[in-house]
């Protein structure tokens, strides 16, 4: 996966982006996850708010499934 190539599909809570992250994994979809709340702990501080802690980013050309697995999972 290249980094120049990555599209953010999912921003929300940690316990969120990783389930996704599992979901798109047994979908054959690689994706990174990225938790700031983690990155800010490790740091030295604590970012407010855990609503938009993390975000799941895929590689383009797996953009439109990715998608349709977001909707799925997380439709209200």
């Amino acid at each position: 996966m290249s980094n120049q190539n990555l599209v953010c599909v999912f921003v929300g809570t940690s316990l969120n982006a990783n389930y996704l992250k599992s979901v798109l994994q047994e979908s054959g979809i690689e994706c990174l996850v990225r938790d700031f709340l983690q990155e800010s702990s490790l740091a030295g501080f604590a970012a407010a708010g855990s609503d938009d802690a993390a975000s799941v980013y895929v590689d383009e050309k797996d953009l439109e499934k990715a998608e349709e697995i977001v909707l799925t999972l997380f439709e209200k």
